[in-house]
């Protein structure tokens, strides 16, 4: 016997009482998964394991997972801006249409 019953209602999302969770964004990330370094650093994965292998960057491991912490990243920065006979910003590099002599 088969009973004509009214389908369920689907309810509509906008209608839906919120969660009580916290966003994301609400709690600071305190640690990096190597893809999301590299997008920080503006690196490939590839540059960041070879940092990692020079030691530049000291990786945090969680199991068999690799992840760099907000303060390492924080730190290699730091220590890239500070490195002595580092490449000169463009901004500082004399320009090509003037001529030899005008260049400062």
């Amino acid at each position: 016997m088969r009973t004509n019953k009214l389908p369920r209602p689907v309810p509509q999302l906008d209608k839906l009482e919120p969660r009580v969770e916290m966003e994301a964004s609400a709690v600071p990330s305190l640690r990096f998964e190597v893809a999301e370094a590299a997008h920080i650093l503006r690196m490939s994965r590839a540059q960041l394991y070879n940092r990692i292998q020079d030691g530049s960057i000291n990786p945090q491991k969680d199991g068999t997972r690799t992840y760099i912490t907000r303060a390492e990243l924080e730190r290699y920065v730091e220590a890239c801006s500070s490195i002595k006979g580092a490449a000169p910003r463009r901004r500082d590099l004399p320009s090509r249409n003037r001529a030899p002599d005008e260049r400062a």
